[in-house]
């Protein structure tokens, strides 16, 4: 099962050298969320990750720093996706998706969707999770289909099991300020997980 991360939506000292180090203990994806950023703050943290890096991140919204930098791809609001016609060339494409409608959009533009909330936030105060989006049909295709929202090492198994072959986590890695020691939870209780392993119909 892959594991993503997602970034704080703060700003805060050595930032770059802890995601580097998530990096080097095999983090395989993060995705740089910080909202109200300006371009040159976002390119700024880019500019301190390793070049080598890079190829793993996704930038939400901030377009334009897909082509000055060679990152993966950006996540932008499925709204925007189904009314863009000249996205396709920012690499991968990632969105969200918090409705059963939303998920059979996001299939048609999206090369990889959050589905969300699942659970109740870890980083969000009175955002309540919504359990039955766990056993919503995921359309066919090549989308990647990523639970999120209350993700901890302990609902990995469970969320794939329903058909989630990724998962992101965020307030779980960053909270108690022990992000390398959690991400290495969840790398632990993620191992195993394949499609081999998922019964699941979907």
């Amino acid at each position: 099962m892959q594991l993503l991360v997602i970034t704080r939506e703060d700003f805060f000292s050595e930032e770059a050298a802890v995601l580097n180090d998530l990096f080097e203990t095999g983090l395989t994806g993060l995705h740089l969320r910080k909202p109200g950023a300006t371009d040159h703050e976002v390119r700024a943290l880019l500019r301190a990750i390793r070049t080598d890096f890079h190829s793993r991140i996704l930038v939400h919204n901030h377009q334009a720093l897909s082509g000055e930098f060679d990152i993966l791809g950006v996540h932008l609001p499925l709204n925007t996706l189904l009314q863009a016609d000249k996205i396709r060339d920012k690499g991968q494409i990632s969105c969200s998706a918090h409705s059963p409608a939303e998920i059979q959009a996001a299939a048609t533009v999206a090369d990889r969707a959050f589905i969300s909330p699942l659970f109740n936030s870890l980083s969000k105060k009175d955002y309540r999770g919504n359990a039955s989006l766990c056993t919503v049909p995921k359309p066919k295709g090549n989308t990647l289909w990523v639970a999120l929202g209350g993700i901890t090492p302990n609902r990995l198994a469970a969320v794939h099991r329903y058909g989630f072959e990724a998962a992101a986590v965020m307030g779980y890695i960053w909270q108690c300020g022990r992000p390398l020691q959690q991400l290495a939870k969840c790398q632990a209780a993620a191992a195993g997980l394949t499609k081999e392993t998922n019964h699941e119909t979907h």
